[in-house]
């Protein structure tokens, strides 16, 4: 219930004072999901996020990712900069979550009449991380480095990507061969006074 990580950052007390700390972020979403929700009412939908988050959770951790929290459609997952950056990490989750969805592609047809397909946003920064709330507490994290992973995830709707992150997010990765980084340009995101760099990865075939 509590997470992944949660209970021993409550007990030893790490957010008990709001730190700063650097992370990776993505936001990662069912695209299509109104039209599919209509389609399936609200009870097969419920149950077809909770298969599409089940199935994808084993590529988080394999990542070494750390689920955030749920938003509807959405799963966010953050990386510490070591764990996130070390053998790009988690830009590996997106295509493992690729992998396993498309390994469970005749399933899905068969229960839903259809596979899901999703975008994935990701930013690294700096963000605070602490304890709020009084009688339901949570660790969260605060900054714009997480307004801005939201961002380029909205933004992939906007150049037809699946996959966008930062350009500051690639300058620290060691991308491995099979994956090729393209320029999308610069671009202004919503609610965003400067113009930041972002960058496609394709896969090898």
């Amino acid at each position: 219930m509590l997470g992944q990580h949660a209970l021993v950052s409550f007990v030893s007390g790490k957010y008990h004072t709001p730190v700063e700390e650097e992370r990776v972020f993505m936001f990662l979403d069912i695209k299509a999901s109104t039209t599919i929700a209509e389609k399936l009412g609200h009870t097969r939908y419920h149950a077809f996020l909770n298969d599409f988050f089940y199935d994808i959770t084993p590529a988080i951790i394999e990542s070494k990712g750390e689920i955030y929290q749920y938003v509807g459609d959405e799963v966010v997952v953050t990386w510490p900069k070591e764990r996130g950056l070390r053998d790009a990490n988690c830009i590996n989750c997106y295509f493992r979550i690729s992998a396993a969805i498309a390994k469970l592609a005749a399933r899905y047809e068969r229960k839903y009449g259809f596979v899901p397909t999703f975008k994935a946003g990701y930013h690294y920064g700096l963000v605070t991380a602490g304890l709020i709330g009084d009688i339901k507490r949570d660790i969260v994290f605060h900054g714009d480095t997480v307004n801005t992973a939201s961002r380029i995830r909205s933004e992939c709707s906007v150049v037809k990507r699946d996959l966008l992150l930062s350009g500051h997010l690639l300058d620290r990765l060691s991308i491995s061969s099979y994956l090729t980084p393209e320029s999308m340009g610069k671009i202004k995101l919503r609610g965003k006074e400067e113009e930041i760099e972002l960058y496609t990865i394709k896969e090898a075939a």
